[in-house]
């Protein structure tokens, strides 16, 4: 079953039927997204981009703020559908690397819903879009098409602020993994931060590729373990790249509900996930990193 969620097919799923409650749930979760946005860009922006300016050069203030509005928004909309599996984030006392692979616009508001404070390392698209890319520039998130995108995600990490990447570069059409591109893991290797391997389940299935629909199915943010590169290894790089993808495939393949899990739907909790490897803090080479 691993196998045939680790090849990426060039076809995208069968399309879904669009019933009348469909289009209602689409209207509503569409509608909100766009009032939200509107909220944040324009009524909030202005105000927003004088405060950055004076008092917050980091924007923290205003992802904080983004991630407020939409992580209850989707909380809200999603209700029971919607959970996020406990993680020892205790365990992290600085910034990280989000890494989770991706089917749905609605990713990144799923990733939203764990604590840290992140930049999201997008491609450029969504910065070409009215107001949509405003927010996007308000908020300080990275585009890839930036020729130091590394050097200013390393920056951001040295101030503390984590990433999240989506390695696949683009939404898998066929809801199975894609070819992860190097940038994360080259990140990870040049910083030293802790990198969190994330499967987001269901999304490809709530807003299907090619269609313009929201479905009403289950939502699960599963944070996998805590990995840091080693740079005892030939190439150090290539065995986390390889490292995470397998813990995301095999995430998938198994799916959301393995194991015994506490179905908080608050992701600080302290206690960590029954189903996390017994001992996170490993490198690739299954040791714990030198100090």
């Amino acid at each position: 079953m691993a196998e045939h969620v680790e090849t990426q097919g060039t076809e995208s799923t069968a399309r879904r039927k669009i019933t009348l409650r469909v289009v209602l749930r689409t209207t509503l979760v569409l509608t909100w997204f766009a009032i939200y946005l509107t909220i944040l860009t324009l009524i909030l922006g202005p105000f927003l981009w004088v405060w950055c300016w004076f008092f917050d050069r980091q924007r923290r203030s205003v992802r904080k703020l983004v991630r407020l509005f939409y992580r209850q928004g989707m909380r809200g909309y999603c209700g029971k559908n919607l959970r996020i599996k406990d993680f020892n984030w205790a365990a992290i006392s600085g910034p990280c690397i989000l890494i989770a692979n991706h089917q749905s616009a609605i990713d990144i508001l799923l990733m939203f819903q764990l604590p840290p404070d992140g930049r999201c390392w997008s491609k450029e698209w969504p910065f070409q879009q009215p107001i949509l890319g405003w927010l996007m520039a308000l908020s300080g998130h990275l585009h890839v098409e930036q020729p130091d995108i590394v050097n200013r995600a390393m920056a951001g990490l040295k101030l503390g602020q984590s990433m999240y990447i989506f390695p696949e570069g683009t939404r898998s059409r066929s809801l199975k993994l894609g070819r992860f591109h190097e940038g994360a893991f080259q990140l990870a290797c040049k910083t030293n931060v802790p990198v969190i391997p994330v499967a987001i389940h269901g999304s490809g299935t709530c807003m299907p590729p090619g269609q313009i629909a929201v479905f009403d199915v289950p939502l699960v943010v599963e944070p996998l373990g805590i990995l840091y590169a080693d740079h005892s290894l030939p190439h150090p790089q290539r065995e986390l790249k390889k490292l995470v993808r397998e813990m995301i495939i095999a995430a998938l393949a198994r799916g959301p509900d393995h194991g015994s899990e506490n179905k908080s739907n608050m992701p600080d909790a302290a206690t960590p996930d029954t189903s996390q490897p017994e001992n996170p803090e490993l490198n690739t080479a299954g040791e714990k990193p030198h100090a």
